[in-house]
């Protein structure tokens, strides 16, 4: 993305250059139509994946009451040095690192949230997990658990329709594995991990 934007700009240097050298009546020519126009293809990809990123911190802002949340969707080489981590927040810190694949998966769930699968539905509860990390909570069973009682919430402040947030949440909470790390029993309803939050819709009936 970082290259692009270089492009992009480098691009656009070109196009000044051009028209401030040009003579009168020929500044803007071809050449400096065709910088323009490479200049904004190079810089498609980078702004559609920083309102990406915009967009999903400030659902984070909205869910935890938090200002100034940053959401860093790793490159392909940043996600080398942080293995097996589908998302990570240094302790005090206001930005969250998600991992390439959950932000590709992030961004198929909100495209089309109805047809989301397993993988789509778990990068949200990722972003959730790491909110909970950012609003102070560094406990990992008891932010795993945190982030299932507000994937709903996360959902909705992305734009998905309130009978597929909660459908969602449930499914999430109801796939958990008791392998995982992170599990606990006492993560259900009424259980002592239970936020007891109004409206809460992290398990089905």
């Amino acid at each position: 993305m970082t290259l692009l934007l270089i492009l992009s700009l480098i691009f656009i240097i070109l196009a000044i250059v051009s028209a401030v050298r040009g003579s009168y009546g020929e500044r803007f020519d071809v050449y400096f139509f065709t910088m323009v126009v490479l200049a904004a293809v190079a810089a498609i990809l980078p702004i559609r994946h920083m309102l990406f990123e915009h967009r999903l911190a400030v659902a984070a802002e909205q869910l935890i009451g938090h200002e100034q949340v940053i959401v860093d969707c790793n490159s392909y080489f940043d996600s080398i040095f942080h293995l097996g981590a589908a998302g990570f927040v240094y302790r005090g810190s206001g930005v969250i690192n998600l991992e390439v694949r959950t932000c590709d998966r992030l961004r198929d769930y909100l495209d089309n949230p109805s047809a989301a699968g397993p993988n789509e539905r778990y990068s949200l509860h990722v972003l959730t997990h790491e909110a909970m990390h950012v609003a102070g909570v560094y406990d990992e069973i008891l932010t795993d658990c945190k982030a299932f009682q507000r994937n709903h919430k996360t959902a909705s402040l992305l734009g998905v329709a309130g009978n597929i947030a909660v459908w969602h949440a449930r499914e999430i909470h109801r796939s958990r594995s008791p392998q995982h790390p992170y599990y606990s029993a006492e993560c259900e309803p009424g259980g002592p991990m239970d936020d007891n939050l109004p409206g809460a819709v992290w398990k089905g009936p």
